[in-house]
């Protein structure tokens, strides 16, 4: 169990977490970035930066989890219908098509906990050509890691 007051600022707020500018070319990976604390992703938003060629999924970032992430955290379902998986995983696909530059794409709630020690990437779909910046809504797992604030 995490360490702190569960009012702690946090655990309540949201924070908006950049994974940077991807990298263009049929499913290449870009970005990484890992945590020191479970963190619990939600939603993303997905900006265009340069258009893609192909249609639906064939340009599209998929968020991926090297590491060990919990899924099935739902409404009355908290704690009895979760699932591990442990290697490389992916958490969602937001599909881009050839949406015009800046376009925004948002995801639906992933609602998955990520235990500390992975690593947080983006992989292309099979467009060659188009480039995006996802941008990630995260905060601390109550139920991770955490040491708390300084007594």
């Amino acid at each position: 169990m995490a360490q702190g007051n569960y009012d702690h600022p946090s655990y309540l707020t949201r924070q908006a977490i950049n994974l940077g500018i991807s990298t263009a070319g049929a499913n290449g990976t870009s970005g990484g970035i890992s945590f020191i604390s479970d963190m619990r992703i939600r939603k993303a938003a997905v900006t265009v930066r340069t258009a893609g060629t192909s249609s639906g999924a064939g340009n599209a970032c998929l968020l991926v989890y090297i590491g060990t992430m919990i899924t099935g955290y739902a409404t009355g379902l908290i704690g009895t219908a979760l699932t591990t998986a442990t290697g490389t995983n992916t958490i969602g696909t937001i599909a881009l098509g050839s949406t015009a530059a800046y376009t925004v794409t948002t995801s639906s709630d992933f609602n998955t906990k990520l235990v500390a020690g992975g690593t947080l990437i983006m992989k292309n779909g099979t467009d060659a050509t188009g480039v995006y910046n996802p941008v990630v809504e995260m905060y601390i797992d109550p139920q991770g890691t955490w040491t708390g604030p300084n007594n």
